[in-house]
């Protein structure tokens, strides 16, 4: 039964990645999730495949049930980056993000070379003898695991009530701009209470308790659902229902100064620009408008993207609060002034004045 269910729903994930991945390669958060999805399509693909295999499988290729546990240590991370890219247009994946990669390389690495030292033998012999060097350490990447998903889901979801905090402050009545914040706590805590699925499940095993199966049928159909349900919500959003851009109509330029002047007023104005996942979308929809012609309004008249718009509006705000309370630690001032990385924000600070923000602080 175990196993049905998990080819059923290896085969379902795998329809729906390639699906995501024709219709999402345009929309950053989208290609992440199709990349985590790929990842985990692989390593149940692997797992699926030694679980029908059997022994007679495991003769042949013991290395194909030991090669691909590195895999794991690639789920929390992915799906971090994909939530932090769900959380704001500003975030980019570079160079410092391959921190996040280590435990999943540093595995990889080990298990290659205990393959070419030791080969297949070693492994056929004592991958399931337990208390084993080799039978330790495949449980070595299960508890290091379920490590990623705590530290992981912290993360997530201490950047979750940082940013429904910033909101309350902004809005206190409540506001329809911006990111659907009941959408971002069914991403963030649904897949908190999977990984806590996830970590009942080792719990279950190490005590030998006889609803270590049960428990692990529950995780899997529930890991389905979930992604299921992201799945669907991400291929069937209006993003990706029309692919070609309209052709842009010159506004009028006495309405395009008309519109820029809402725009100003709802932006600057209402400080709408210090809301750190503040987007195109959200703006045409607080100002009824057409996005091509919000963007075509700022493009014309400030000379510039919506992007180098806000960032404007931020880095000025920024330096009002470095010069006014000198004792107030940066990355505080990032937040407060709409950013949401540091990467973003000294970036933008940069390219607007020229200085780093301790150096302008320190005049």
């Amino acid at each position: 039964m175990e196993k049905t269910v998990h080819l059923l729903i290896m085969y379902t994930m795998l329809v729906l990645t390639l699906l995501l991945f024709h219709k999402g390669r345009k929309h950053p958060p989208s290609l992440m999730l199709a990349i985590y999805a790929s990842v985990e399509v692989l390593t149940n693909g692997l797992n699926s495949l030694t679980l029908s295999g059997g022994y007679s499988f495991f003769d042949q290729f013991p290395v194909l049930h030991f090669i691909y546990k590195p895999l794991y240590c690639l789920w929390a991370p992915l799906f971090y980056f994909y939530v932090r890219y769900c959380f704001s247009s500003d975030f980019k994946l570079n160079r410092k993000h391959l921190i996040h990669l280590i435990p999943f390389l540093a595995f990889l690495i080990f298990f290659l070379m205990i393959w070419m030292v030791k080969g297949n033998h070693y492994i056929w012999e004592n991958l399931y003898q337990s208390g084993t060097f080799l039978n330790n350490t495949a449980f070595a990447v299960d508890l290091t695991v379920k490590a990623q998903y705590l530290f992981y889901n912290f993360l997530m979801i201490r950047s979750l009530i940082r940013i429904e905090k910033n909101r309350n402050l902004q809005y206190p009545i409540g506001s329809l701009l911006g990111v659907d914040i009941r959408w971002l706590r069914f991403i963030v805590y649904g897949y908190a209470l999977a990984c806590l699925i996830g970590i009942a499940i080792t719990v279950s095993v190490l005590v030998k308790s006889p609803a270590a199966s049960v428990i692990n049928l529950v995780s899997i159909s529930y890991f389905f659902l979930f992604f299921f349900a992201i799945f669907y919500h991400t291929i069937t959003n209006k993003r990706f229902i029309v692919e070609v851009k309209p052709k842009l109509v010159q506004l009028p330029n006495n309405d395009m100064q008309l519109l820029m002047k809402r725009i100003e007023e709802l932006i600057a104005g209402k400080k709408m620009f210090l809301e750190p996942e503040l987007n195109l979308q959200q703006i045409a929809t607080a100002l009824n408008e057409k996005e091509r012609n919000i963007s075509q309004a700022i493009n014309t008249i400030q000379q510039r993207n919506l992007n180098d718009y806000i960032n404007s509006l931020r880095i000025e705000y920024a330096c009002r609060l470095l010069l006014e309370n000198k004792e107030k630690p940066i990355f505080e001032v990032m937040y407060e002034s709409g950013f949401s990385t540091k990467g973003a924000f000294n970036l933008a600070f940069k390219k607007i004045t020229g200085k780093t923000p301790t150096q302008y602080r320190e005049g």
